[in-house]
């Protein structure tokens, strides 16, 4: 053999040993390019957005929340241990949405109004609540805020009926006390229809 051949059978054999290091090069460069592609691009994401005229787009309107209450004027005048006075009142919706009542009453602590428990809850009429027939009854102290199980729908109203009573174990000390002006707030708190 002459030596260009042995030269070329050299370099023959020199590639063939390379060409698997060359294509693991190849395919470490491939590799590296698409993860640096990765973390600079972060990925790769389609984004397909939908619009449609505001004519087809559904209404979103506001609703409004009011209630109008009439004075019920209950009187604790001659109250004693067990008895209990009630009064009617009448509580409309005038807004827009349902309306779930609650009563909250608030007063000036004394030893005669701290011991005074207010019955809520509705009546079919003035007259039932006068005598005590009230529907669905629940009590409330002073200072906290009782449910009344009624909601309203809009326009609507509700006869409810309040009482103020002395439990039979008042304190001694609420006998004769002063008592304080009684306020009792009525809330509608929104319902979803």
């Amino acid at each position: 053999m002459s030596r260009r051949t042995d030269r070329r059978a050299a370099q023959r054999t020199a590639r063939r040993a390379a060409a698997p290091r060359r294509i693991l090069l190849a395919v470490m460069g491939t590799a590296a390019t698409i993860v640096l592609g990765i973390m600079a691009g972060g990925a790769t994401y389609a984004a397909w957005s939908v619009a449609a005229p505001a004519s087809s787009a559904a209404t979103l309107r506001a609703g409004s929340a009011s209630l109008t209450v009439t004075d019920p004027q209950p009187s604790a005048a001659g109250l004693y241990p067990g008895r209990t006075v009630y009064a009617a009142t009448t509580v409309r919706n005038t807004g827009t949405t349902r309306l779930a009542l609650s009563i909250t009453p608030t007063a000036t602590a004394t030893a005669f109004t701290s011991a005074i428990v207010v019955t809520v809850g509705t009546a079919a009429s003035a007259a039932d609540c006068t005598a005590g027939r009230v529907t669905a009854p629940a009590t409330a102290t002073i200072g906290t805020t009782r449910s009344l199980a009624v909601t309203l729908a809009p326009a609507a109203t509700s006869l409810v009926c309040i009482g103020l009573g002395l439990p039979g174990n008042a304190p001694a000390a609420a006998a004769g006390a002063a008592a304080s002006p009684l306020t009792l707030t009525v809330s509608g708190t929104q319902v979803q229809p």
